[in-house]
């Protein structure tokens, strides 16, 4: 009789533990959700940052604020996020650099981009294009690169930052066409920009969102896009490897993930939620109209591709020779 208390004893105790913590997470969310942007506002990720968090306001009955934490090329609010508590709370628009190109790059990076977080879904991904300014008299590739071997040239290349993506693609540029120009780093695609605009910066490899609107209103000059198919938004304008020069194709990417150690059914319900807004064909067209290509895939399918992602964007920095000081 003993022996059968103790037995329901530590039933009862084993149920007063996890009772409470399931209920939490099926009550999920009963405050509001934070959404961190490693990069500045204004980024070319603030249309899908804006997506997400109006999908969660809509569907998840919460507020989701977005929280712009820039610095270190991503790996401030990063960090932040790999050491939030795993409550589904705090999340993170990561990319491509985030979790592909700083693992290759910093040694001593403050988080493990496999380890310390679980996808919850891929999003978009986004397309480079080789762009310059409107007053540097080029309209094609094969221009830039006759321009850029001119003696006393000096040209220069804007990029989103050291390491990232539009800088990786500009180096293996310049090694295929056998070009140089000066590598300029800014602190985000929204301030590339408007180096292009000002005519601070010659040339960048820019994220096709962030530039978008300037190609279209002919402030900016499109040249080629740095990638293996054209971009839906600009069906006319050719590959780089249909201008000639091969092996520069670097797409980035967007995904959302929380800490590792989140409850899974805590995972399911936004991982849920945010799959069928990315599916819905309203918001398809709405992303697809900023510039990125939509591509949302489920977290499972996103690991696995992190995982040879990561890999290629170590064989991307090996081959360009790019070193950080």
């Amino acid at each position: 009789m003993k022996s059968l208390f103790r037995s329901l004893s530590a039933v009862t105790l084993t149920l007063a533990v996890v009772a409470p913590q399931a209920l939490a997470q099926d009550a999920y969310p009963t405050r509001p959700i934070r959404i961190v942007v490693p990069y500045p506002a204004g980024s070319a990720l603030e249309s899908v940052a804006r997506t997400v968090s109006q999908t969660y306001n809509d569907n998840l009955g919460q507020p989701a604020v977005i929280m712009n934490k820039p610095g270190g090329s991503g790996i401030i609010g990063t960090q932040e996020v790999a050491r939030a508590q795993p409550d589904g709370y705090t999340l993170l628009l990561g990319t491509n650099q985030t979790h592909g190109a700083n693992s290759a790059l910093y040694p001593n990076l403050p988080y493990d981009a496999l380890g310390d977080f679980t996808p919850i879904a891929g999003l978009a991904r986004m397309q480079h294009v080789l762009v310059v300014r409107k007053n540097l008299g080029v309209d094609s590739v094969r221009g830039l690169i006759e321009l850029a071997n001119k003696p006393g040239a000096n040209l220069n290349v804007g990029s989103s930052g050291n390491g990232s993506a539009s800088h990786l693609v500009a180096e293996m540029f310049m090694r295929s066409a056998d070009v140089k120009m000066a590598h300029i780093p800014y602190k985000g695609s929204g301030e590339v920009a408007q180096g292009l605009l000002g005519g601070f910066v010659d040339v960048s490899f820019a994220t096709l969102p962030s530039v978008l609107p300037f190609i279209k209103d002919g402030s900016i000059v499109a040249l080629a896009v740095a990638s293996k198919d054209r971009a839906p938004q600009l069906d006319s304008l050719p590959t780089l490897a249909q201008e000639g020069v091969r092996d520069v194709e670097a797409d980035a990417w967007t995904a959302l993930f929380a800490p590792a150690g989140t409850p899974p059914a805590v995972l399911a319900k936004v991982s849920a939620v945010t799959i069928d807004a990315f599916k819905d064909p309203g918001v398809v067209e709405k992303i697809g109209a900023t510039g990125f290509v939509p591509e949302v895939t489920d977290g499972a399918a996103f690991k696995a591709f992190l995982a040879q992602d990561m890999q290629r964007w170590a064989d991307v920095i090996k081959a360009a020779n790019v070193k950080l000081d």
